[in-house]
């Protein structure tokens, strides 16, 4: 697999773990329509240097383990069962609630950074794409760095797009059918990603 192709699969995967409302998602639409945009800036300032820091320390830990192909086998297989999770998870996911939850006060900086650690769908990923991207794109912290930026340079874009139309979709995830229906098809599509991780399996 070439550079190129691999980081063009990264940015797919990336992608559509985007377009899926996780926490990350919910919380910006959320927090800006209650506190304005601008709240958002430290939110998610915190964000990405949280997600930075998660895909490091797994990072570091998928190359440590790089010659050792039970480690790689265990790490892929605890990623594909936070996915299977958070894709089961989606089916029976109260929007309503987690919305409302939002409104105690203003998040800052710690909350986005915090919030990367305790988010399934977050830990899910980075895994995944640390175990499956590192080697293709160089190894080693190139291939770790590699991944950092490319992740960054799309999700941090991608979470200012959800504070600015958060208010015009935030009436769409809460109508109980519409609402259903959009977290069903995000459910969907875990699970398809959870299929074409389990075809590519652990890459050594």
């Amino acid at each position: 697999m070439s550079v190129t192709s691999s980081i063009l699969e990264l940015l797919i995967i990336i992608a559509i773990a985007l377009v899926i409302p996780g926490p990350n998602a919910i919380t910006s639409f959320a927090h800006s329509g209650l506190f304005g945009k601008r709240s958002n800036i430290p939110l998610i300032t915190g964000m990405a240097i949280g997600l930075s820091l998660m895909e490091l320390i797994i990072g570091l830990t998928v190359e440590s383990l790089r010659y050792n192909d039970d480690g790689i086998i265990f790490l892929h297989w605890i990623g594909m069962i936070f996915l299977a999770l958070m894709s089961i998870a989606m089916f029976n996911i109260d929007l309503k609630s987690i919305i409302s939850s939002d409104s105690r006060g203003k998040l800052g900086i710690k909350t986005g950074i915090l919030m990367q650690f305790f988010n399934g769908k977050e830990w899910a990923f980075v895994i995944l794409i640390m175990s499956q991207f590192i080697g293709p794109l160089g190894g080693g912290m190139i291939g770790i760095i590699t991944i950092i930026i490319v992740t960054l340079m799309v999700c941090i874009p991608a979470m200012i797009a959800w504070t600015f139309v958060g208010n015009n979709l935030s009436g769409l995830f809460l109508e109980p059918i519409t609402g259903k229906r959009i977290v069903r098809t995000c459910g969907t599509l875990l699970a398809f990603l959870w299929i074409v991780f389990f075809i590519r399996g652990p890459q050594f």
